[in-house]
Formats: C-alpha cells, sequence, structure tokens
C-alpha cells in the first residue's frame, strides 16, 4: 500500500488529504484512487504532477509499499489550468528582475519603489498558494512587513530592518484575532514566517542599495543567473545537473564573475555569493513547505513566483556577509 497525498481541489473532491491505495506504479495508484473517489477525481488528474518521496516522476515510475505519493493539480481554486510555465515562471520573474535591475541604475528612491512592488506580489503569490492547498493564512501583516520594512530601512538602516522583521511577526502572531480561520497553530505559523521573512527580505534589499549601486548590482545578477540555471535543469529531459546543485553552481559562478566586474571588493563578492546560493537553496525549500506542504527536491511549486521565494533569503545572506568582511 502506498500513502496517497492530494492537493487543492483534489482534496476538496476527495473529501480527505491522505488515502492509503494499492499500486506498484504511479499508474496503478491513480486508477486505484479514481476508482475510489470517481470522474470528478479523474478529470482533475489529468493536469496533476505526481511526486514519489519527494522526486518528480512520470506515470509509468515504481512505486514501493510505504511510499508516498503526492499529487498537485496545477490549479487556482479547480478552475484555472496553468498552460505556459515559460510564461508564468519565468516570464513574470524575469519582468520584476528587468525592473529592479533598471530601478538600481536610477536610484535608490525608485529602488526602494520597486522592492515595495515586487516584495507585495510576491507575498501575495506565496500566500494564495498556501491558501489554496486549505491552510488559511494572513497576508495582511506581511504586507505591513514589506512596506515597513523598506521605508523603516531607508531611514534608519540595519536598526529600522531589526524593528520592521520583529513588528510584522507579532503583527502576525496577533493577527488571529481578527478572524477564528486564522487561530489554528499551523495558520499562526505560516503567517508569522512568510511575515518575518518578507520584511526581512525587502529590509535586505534596501540595505544592499543604501552600501552600493555596484554590490546591488552583483547580487541580482548572481540571483538571476541562479534562478535561470535551475529553472533550466528542471525543465530539462536529460540535465547535467539537479536543479538545486545548478542553482549553488550558478551562484558561486556568477558571483566570481559578477565581482570581478562590478564589484569593488572581488573576495567579499565570491562570499558573499556563496551565501546567497546556500540561502536560494534554503528559501527554495522552504517555499516549497509553504506552498505545497511537503519538500520536493524537483518540479515547480504551486504560484507564479516560487523562484523568488530563494531570492528574498539570499539577499539578507549576501548583505550579512558584506557587512561582516567589509
Amino acid at each position: 500500500m502506498a500513502r496517497l497525498r492530494l492537493f487543492a481541489n483534489l482534496r476538496e473532491i476527495a473529501g480527505t488529504a491522505t488515502a492509503d491505495v494499492p499500486g506498484s506504479t504511479v499508474a496503478d495508484v491513480l486508477t486505484a484512487a479514481t476508482e475510489r473517489f470517481g470522474r470528478d477525481f479523474a478529470t482533475a488528474l489529468e493536469t496533476a504532477q505526481v511526486w514519489v518521496d519527494g522526486n518528480r516522476v512520470g506515470r509509468d515510475a515504481d512505486v514501493g509499499a510505504g511510499s508516498e505519493v503526492a499529487v498537485i493539480p496545477p490549479v487556482s481554486g479547480g478552475a484555472m489550468v496553468v498552460r505556459s510555465p515559460m510564461i508564468l515562471e519565468i516570464g513574470m520573474v524575469a519582468l520584476m528582475a528587468a525592473a529592479l535591475f533598471g530601478a538600481n541604475e536610477i536610484s535608490l528612491q525608485w529602488f526602494a519603489v520597486v522592492v515595495v512592488l515586487v516584495g507585495a506580489v510576491w507575498v501575495y503569490d506565496l500566500a494564495a498558494s498556501v491558501d489554496r492547498r486549505g491552510l488559511d493564512v494572513a497576508f495582511v501583516p506581511a504586507l505591513l512587513g514589506v512596506l515597513g520594512g523598506t521605508l523603516g530601512t531607508y531611514r534608519f538602516g540595519a536598526l529600522g530592518m531589526a524593528v520592521a522583521v520583529v513588528g510584522a511577526v507579532l503583527l502576525a502572531l496577533t493577527w488571529s484575532v481578527a478572524s477564528h480561520q486564522l487561530r489554528p497553530i499551523d495558520s499562526i505559523v505560516a503567517g508569522a514566517t512568510i511575515a518575518g521573512i518578507a520584511a526581512f527580505g525587502v529590509s535586505s534589499f534596501v540595505l544592499l542599495r543604501l552600501r552600493s549601486r555596484d554590490e546591488t548590482l552583483v547580487f541580482l545578477f548572481v540571483a538571476s543567473v541562479a534562478v535561470l540555471l535551475s529553472w533550466l535543469s528542471d525543465r530539462s529531459e536529460m540535465p547535467i545537473l539537479d536543479p538545486l546543485v545548478a542553482m549553488l553552481v550558478g551562484a558561486v559562478a556568477a558571483g566570481a564573475v559578477a565581482g570581478a566586474i562590478w564589484a569593488p571588493d572581488l573576495l567579499a563578492a565570491i562570499a558573499g555569493a556563496f551565501a546567497a546560493a546556500f540561502a536560494l537553496v534554503a528559501g527554495r525549500n522552504l517555499g516549497t513547505l509553504l506552498r505545497a506542504g511537503g519538500f520536493f527536491a524537483t518540479g515547480s511549486a504551486p504560484g507564479s513566483l516560487s523562484y523568488l521565494d530563494g531570492v528574498v533569503l539570499a539577499a539578507g545572506a549576501y548583505w550579512a556577509i558584506l557587512t561582516v568582511l567589509t
């Protein structure tokens, strides 16, 4: 027997989030589940992605006894199917990256404005993904954390960042008073985590720009290359590197190249790239846990901006290393 874990509208149709289903392959498990849950369930399965024990697989993959088969439909509320991964996954991220690159060249003020906009859209996308898997979460504290982190850091530097992060987390922890749906511990923890990371991430972007336009340019280049290589590896039929390894290698290599061209201190830039690389992976994993409710080594997490999950954390890691070394 395999443990079948269902998400989004599949869970709603089945009336349960988990079920023990017989089968030696993914196809066998899904067939047995279809026989149990009906025709609507079969229709929703047509566009779903499948993971077995954390790895995305095809329908012919073997399933061992006790394996966990996670099925996640690429849908929003069971209505809109994601049909263009290129546009939705990379297109929006590329657009936001271009806006950050451009604002960085113009001025600190414009950079702060773009950071607020990008941070707010990312928070909404993350909170919506969490909500679609059936976990109610308050995103208003995170939005206020984005705004407060940007303004506080712009005015008071690192002290403003600290106040914004603490304030966002405390606000998220007390937000459950507004709605009984937000009082389960899972909702409170998820809301506080999103709020804290959002305030920390956007504040780190502003702190980087306060330090130097060139250092900010290096970080944006590092993050862009790492995300692009990870995405290409994940989409390749025969990838040379695992997506997470590609992200690590891409970030470090990009840091060396960008540091040699733009950074005032090459060694500090490379060290910052190392820190950013591990933070990118950590953020990606945390984002997957929040968005999908489980850890998957490959495949796209729900949402259009999941690749920004790691970038938000990486900005803080990069800034911290530069602050310590220079």
